[in-house]
C-alpha cells in the first residue's frame, strides 16, 4: 500500500518537474488539468495513510512533523542534519508539533470542500480530539506545541529535549474546533496563559516563555505579537456561549486590559516613541523595535476592543494605528540595492540596526530565524489593509501601494537557484502574487503566482514524493521550513485559477 500511494502520486509530480525542466517555465495564463490541485490532494493522502503517529506504546490520530520522505518514517538521523535559518531546538523530529503544520490542516478541510470528500476535514477532527484532550500538562494545563515543544510519539509525552520545557504559541485558526472537540480542556488551556505565563499579574509582565510542566513565569520578554496574541485568545474564549457562565470569564477583560497597559508602558521607554521589542536588557530587547511584531499587536487590538469598555476600546484602537503610522514612517528602502522594508530599528533613534539574527531590512529571498522576505512583510501589510480599508482609507492606500510595488518587484526576480532555499520563501512569494492580483485585477500576478508554483514544485517535488522537501539541498520532509504552507498556496492558486 505504501509504494502504491507514494508511486501514483510520484508518476505525476515527477512529470510536472520534467515539464518545467524541459523549459516549459513560462507565465502559463491557465492551469493544464490538475497542475497545482492535485499534488496537493496526493500530499494529503499520503500524510493521512502514512504520516500518522504508529510509534511507541499508544498509536494516535496525530500527524507527523518530519518524515523521510522515501519511507515515511521518522528517523532518528534527521535529527542531526544542520539547516542555516532554522533552530536546533525548534525542531520536532519524533512528533507532532500541531502549530508548524496549521497550513496542512486548512488543506485538509479544504480538500473537503473541493472535493465533497468528507474523510479530510474529518482526519483533521480526529487530530484535533487527540491533541486538545490528550497533549495538555497536567500541572499547568498548557498545550504541548509552539516554538519549543512538540508531542513526542515515541514517549507518549511532550517532547522537551533538545527542545527544552518551554511554552510559546503564536496564531492558531482553529479555536472553533477545538472547542467542539474539548471545551472544558480548551477553557482551561484559556486560564493558563494568565496563570502560567503572566509573571506579574498586575503589571502585565512577562515572557513569551512560560514552563510546560511546572508553574515558572519569566519577566521582560514581552514581545508585542505574544501580547496581542493573548489578548485575542482571551477575547475569543470570553464570546464563546458556553462559557457565559464559566467561573473566571468575566477576568478575561481584566487581563487584556493588564496586557495592553503593559504594551503603553513600554512604548514610553523608547526615546523614539516606538514600541519596543521587550523590557528585558538580556538580549537588547529594550533597545530594538520589531515593526512587523508590532503591527500583529495592532490587529489583535483591533479584535480585542469590542469586547472592552467604548473609551478603552477606543485607546486600543488609536494605539494600534499609531503603530500602523510608526510602521509608515520608519525608513523603508524598497527601491535601493541591498534594502528592504525597514523592520529592526533603534529604540531610541529609530534607524535600522542589526540585533543578533534580526537583520535591518528585509531581503528578497533569504528567511530564517528572525528575519524574512518582502514578500512575507507584504502579506502582512495585506492584511492590516484589509483591516483598515473602510476606517481609514488613508493608511490602507498607502499599504495598498507598498504591496504592489512588491509586487512587481518580483515580477522581475527569481531566486539564485544555487543557494539554500525553503518552501516558506516560495509560498509567502505566490501569496503576495495572489494578494496583487486581488488589488490590481492584473493577470500577470497571477501568471507570476503559476511560475513560482511551478519553480517550488520543480525545487521540492521533484523525486516522486508527494511531501515536499524541507529545503532544495535537502531530501527529507519537515514542515518548520513551510511546505505545508507551500502546498496550501498551490491549492489557493488552483481556486483562484478555478472560480
Amino acid at each position: 500500500m505504501k509504494n502504491a500511494v507514494i508511486g501514483h502520486a510520484g508518476i505525476f509530480v515527477m512529470l510536472l518537474t520534467l515539464i518545467y525542466l524541459m523549459g516549459c517555465t513560462a507565465e502559463n495564463k491557465t492551469e493544464t488539468e490538475g497542475e497545482f490541485l492535485l499534488p496537493v490532494k496526493a500530499y494529503a493522502d499520503a500524510m493521512i495513510q502514512l504520516g500518522r503517529d504508529n510509534y511507541g506504546t499508544e498509536e494516535s490520530p496525530l500527524f507527523a512533523s518530519v518524515l523521510d520522505r522515501k519511507s515515511m518514517q521518522i528517523d532518528e538521523r534527521i535529527d542531526t542534519i544542520k539547516m542555516s535559518g532554522v533552530r536546533q531546538n525548534d525542531r520536532s523530529v519524533f512528533g507532532a508539533n500541531m502549530i508548524h503544520d496549521s497550513e496542512f490542516f486548512e488543506i485538509l478541510f479544504a480538500l473537503s470542500t473541493l472535493t465533497g470528500e468528507d474523510k479530510y476535514g474529518t482526519e483533521a477532527d480526529k487530530a484535533f480530539e487527540f491533541f486538545f484532550n490528550q497533549c495538555q500538562s497536567e500541572v499547568t494545563d498548557l498545550y504541548c506545541w509552539g516554538e519549543h515543544l512538540y508531542w513526542n510519539f515515541f514517549d507518549e509525552d511532550c517532547g522537551y529535549a533538545p527542545n527544552f520545557d518551554y511554552h510559546e504559541t503564536t496564531v492558531w485558526p482553529f479555536w472553533e474546533k477545538a472547542y467542539d472537540v474539548a471545551p472544558d480542556a480548551v477553557w482551561r488551556f484559556t486560564l493558563a496563559e494568565w496563570d502560567h505565563q503572566i509573571h506579574n499579574k498586575s503589571t502585565g509582565d512577562f515572557s513569551r516563555h512560560a514552563r510546560y510542566s511546572r508553574h515558572e513565569t519569566y519577566s521582560g520578554f514581552d514581545f508585542p505579537r505574544y501580547a496581542g496574541q493573548l489578548m485575542e485568545r482571551w477575547t475569543y474564549s470570553y464570546g464563546r456561549l458556553e462559557n457565559a457562565d464559566r467561573p473566571g470569564r468575566s477576568e478575561l477583560r481584566q487581563y487584556i486590559k493588564v496586557m495592553f497597559e503593559r504594551m503603553k508602558d513600554n512604548m514610553a521607554q523608547s526615546g523614539s516613541g516606538l514600541l519596543i521589542a521587550g523590557r528585558s536588557s538580556k538580549g537588547d530587547h529594550n533597545s530594538v523595535v520589531w515593526l512587523t511584531s508590532n503591527l500583529e499587536l495592532a490587529r489583535c487590538l483591533e479584535v480585542a476592543a469590542p469586547i472592552m469598555d467604548q473609551d478603552l476600546a477606543q485607546e486600543m484602537r488609536d494605539f494600534a494605528i499609531k503603530q500602523d503610522q510608526d510602521f509608515l514612517a520608519a525608513p523603508h528602502r524598497l527601491d535601493s540595492l541591498g534594502g528592504g522594508f525597514a523592520v529592526t530599528l533603534h529604540a531610541e533613534t529609530g534607524l535600522p540596526r542589526v540585533r543578533s539574527m534580526n537583520k535591518p531590512y528585509s531581503s528578497t529571498w533569504s528567511s530564517g530565524y528572525g528575519y524574512g522576505t518582502h514578500a512575507g512583510v507584504a502579506n502582512t501589510l495585506y492584511k492590516r489593509y484589509i483591516s483598515l480599508r473602510s476606517m481609514h482609507p488613508q493608511i490602507a492606500d498607502r499599504y495598498e501601494e507598498m504591496i504592489l510595488q512588491v509586487g512587481e518587484m518580483y515580477l522581475n526576480s527569481e531566486p539564485d537557484l544555487t543557494t539554500l532555499l525553503k518552501p516558506n520563501e516560495f509560498q509567502s512569494v505566490i501569496q503576495l502574487m495572489l494578494h496583487c492580483h486581488s488589488l490590481s485585477r492584473n493577470p500577470q500576478f497571477v501568471d507570476r503566482a503559476a511560475f513560482f508554483a511551478r519553480m517550488g514544485m520543480a525545487l521540492f517535488l521533484n523525486d516522486g514524493s508527494p511531501l515536499p522537501k524541507v529545503t532544495n539541498r535537502h531530501e527529507h520532509y519537515e514542515s518548520i521550513t513551510g511546505g505545508p504552507a507551500f502546498m496550501y498556496q498551490l491549492l489557493k492558486l488552483h481556486q483562484t485559477l478555478n472560480p
